[in-house]
């Protein structure tokens, strides 16, 4: 009985640990952020919960970066949603990702392979880079 448990918990601590990597699509690097993302389902286990573009930003510069940015997706080419604005401070060679960090953005669809047809499209619209001294020194 022990043993079952074990093997329960650790695929189940495997799963959710899965979830946390997969950031497989890259875009083109821009002022030394590298830029990872992932389409996936709010809820791991629920393939009928809303759709999320998750981001991965990792700083490659030397120096900490305040970053600004806005996402736009469209669908049908005309229907189109925007994040809002986005600030995130990133220490030099550090990286930051997903739903810890506010770097998830919900979609108006639980389809996660959206972005997979030709009538759908997501892009930054804003994506300001700046130099600064300390991550710490920013206050919101």
């Amino acid at each position: 009985m022990r043993a079952i448990l074990l093997i329960s918990a650790f695929l189940l601590t495997t799963s959710v640990m899965n979830a946390q990597f997969g950031y497989k699509n890259k875009m083109e690097a821009s002022n030394g952020i590298e830029i990872s993302y992932k389409v996936v389902h709010e809820k791991y286990f629920d393939k009928e919960s809303p759709a999320q573009i998750r981001l991965k930003l990792k700083n490659t510069n030397e120096y900490p970066v305040n970053l600004k940015f806005e996402i736009e997706y469209s669908t049908d080419l005309t229907k189109k949603y925007k994040s809002g604005d986005v600030e995130i401070c990133i220490p030099a060679k550090t990286a930051r990702t997903g739903k810890m960090n506010g770097l998830v953005f919900e979609l108006n669809t639980s389809d996660t392979g959206i972005f997979s047809s030709d009538n759908a499209e997501w892009e930054f619209i804003r994506f300001d880079v700046e130099q600064i001294e300390d991550c710490k020194l920013i206050t919101k």
